[in-house]
């Protein structure tokens, strides 16, 4: 995966736990009362399941923009408003 590769270009902090986590139950998704990271954007992930905001952006701007055939090929979704 691109991020886990270049997690200093994407500016994560923490790329393997989850910013939603409640330590007793783990690989679920974030539940009422649970233990949350300060700084959700330093996350890749929200919960055991789920991407942070951050992370979905940096996704999206992925598919939109980049011109990258290991990422979209033959074209980005950017490219099709101008076809």
């Amino acid at each position: 995966m691109f991020l886990h590769n270049n997690d200093t270009f994407s500016g994560f902090k923490n790329i393997t736990s989850a910013c939603c986590a409640d330590p007793t139950i783990l690989g679920m998704p974030c539940q009422k009362g649970a233990q949350l990271c300060k700084f959700r954007d330093d996350y890749l992930f929200w919960d055991a399941f789920h991407p942070t905001q951050k992370a979905s952006v940096l996704a999206a701007n992925v598919l939109v923009t980049s011109q990258d055939p290991d990422f979209m090929s033959p074209i980005n979704f950017g490219s099709l408003r101008n076809a």
